[in-house]
């Protein structure tokens, strides 16, 4: 999986793993698209390190949103 830096969390390089078939139907709802399979999820732990940042983006782009979008925490 590629490491790359993560603009949410700014960590210096994360791993970073595609999205599982319920993100992926979440992401193409929100963003109204049919495609997300460039998409990747950051896992890197938050605060507590109970949590993931969960940080959406797209393979080498850091920063394909204005805002950063997360994905929900899952169910």
């Amino acid at each position: 999986m590629p490491m790359r830096s993560c603009v949410t969390c700014r960590s210096p390089e994360e791993e970073h793993r595609f999205l599982k078939p319920k993100e992926a139907a979440w992401l193409k709802k929100h963003l109204d698209v049919k495609n997300v399979d460039e998409y990747l999820v950051c896992l890197a732990p938050l605060d507590d390190g109970a949590k993931q940042c969960r940080n959406v983006r797209r393979f080498y782009v850091e920063r394909p949103f204005r805002v950063p979008l997360r994905l929900p925490e899952p169910e």
